[in-house]
């Protein structure tokens, strides 16, 4: 990355740079002036352009914010980086406790068939020192080719840097896709196309894929479904469904994302009522972790993701956030241990 683009970014009023999976380029987005567009609305997103983040729960302390394109500038992801920004060492087990509480309160609602399923979170923070952003975000681009990965900076929604593998709407003009992703496993050592997923991974993954199927019937002519299939993320494998459709009108797009979000890979169902057990019984405020974030562009390309794998950068502490579906079947030892490998995806970047 040039000095000069090094300084550009740091006069910007706001900023986001982004590389798209299998891209040996990244954009950035800056915007000069004060005035970023904030609202607590995706449908106010219509007709608009530009970086987005929205969060998990609408309304409360984050807002839905826009990174301006008053400049653009796509380059190539240089092959060397300076010094990247490194922690002192890994999350403590001090949210154990929390996170058992909240498993045994998700895993009860559940189970009595409260609800088809929750996803439950948590978050660590992890001490950073020395080093540059910028090179933490070039260094992402080498570890995490198949992921989305972005770092943006806003007055309204602090900086927030990620590495997701998850689609939420992704192209253009009659051409769009979204995926269902759900279940993890590590990577084996054989190969993860003759994977054998366990019963819960399964069915947590055709939950996430019959709400998306149903959520697209209003909005396209034409559905076309490729999977499910065993897809890399970093050190661990999910399985994947992809949903081509062309659209049935124009201007689909906060409507449909306003039906989309938040899916069951990171709320739960029935929709409304799982998110507000995670908001009453999580323990925490997610922010925009499990929100939105990509750029929006109703005239040309709109590459929007699910904020996974991702950390709220505040200073010298990075608060990271990891989470996993619960059904009847969840276990509590297995479902820390998928936490804990989530969080090593962003975690290593700073190691």
């Amino acid at each position: 990355m040039t000095e000069d683009l090094r300084e550009r970014i740091g006069r910007a009023e706001a900023f986001a740079a982004f590389r798209m999976p299998f891209d040996n380029e990244f954009t950035v987005v800056m915007q000069r002036g004060i005035g970023a567009f904030v609202s607590d609305s995706v449908a106010e997103l219509a007709g608009r352009r530009g970086f987005v983040m929205v969060p998990f729960s609408l309304g409360r302390k984050w807002p839905v914010v826009m990174v301006r394109p008053d400049d653009v500038v796509r380059t190539h992801v240089p092959d060397a980086w300076g010094e990247s920004m490194l922690s002192s060492g890994l999350c403590s087990d001090s949210g154990r406790k929390v996170y058992e509480q909240a498993f045994e309160a998700f895993h009860g609602a559940v189970s009595c068939g409260e609800f088809d399923k929750l996803v439950l979170s948590r978050h660590c923070e992890r001490h950073l020192e020395g080093g540059n952003l910028l090179d933490s975000f070039i260094k992402a681009c080498h570890m995490y080719p198949r992921m989305m990965v972005y770092l943006c900076r806003t007055a309204e929604g602090g900086v927030w840097f990620g590495c997701t593998p998850e689609i939420l709407l992704s192209g253009r003009r009659s051409h769009y896709s979204t995926v269902a992703l759900a279940g993890t496993m590590s990577v084996p050592e054989s190969d993860t196309r003759t994977v054998e997923w366990s019963t819960k991974n399964v069915e947590e993954q055709r939950i996430v894929a019959d709400y998306i199927r149903q959520k697209l019937h209003g909005y396209a002519d034409v559905i076309e479904e490729e999977g499910p299939y065993t897809s890399r993320a970093g050190h661990l494998i999910h399985l994947k469904t992809v949903f081509h459709f062309t659209p049935a009108k124009t201007g689909f797009i906060p409507s449909l994302v306003e039906e989309l979000y938040p899916t069951p890979a990171v709320c739960g169902l029935p929709k409304e009522k799982a998110k507000r057990f995670i908001e009453e019984n999580e323990g925490y405020d997610r922010g925009y972790y499990a929100g939105i974030v990509g750029m929006l562009d109703e005239t040309g390309d709109t590459e929007l993701y699910v904020n996974l794998r991702c950390a709220r950068i505040d200073g010298r502490v990075a608060h990271l956030y990891a989470g996993g579906g619960i059904l009847p079947t969840s276990e509590l030892e297995q479902e820390w241990t998928e936490t804990e490998e989530k969080l090593k995806t962003i975690g290593n970047v700073f190691r």
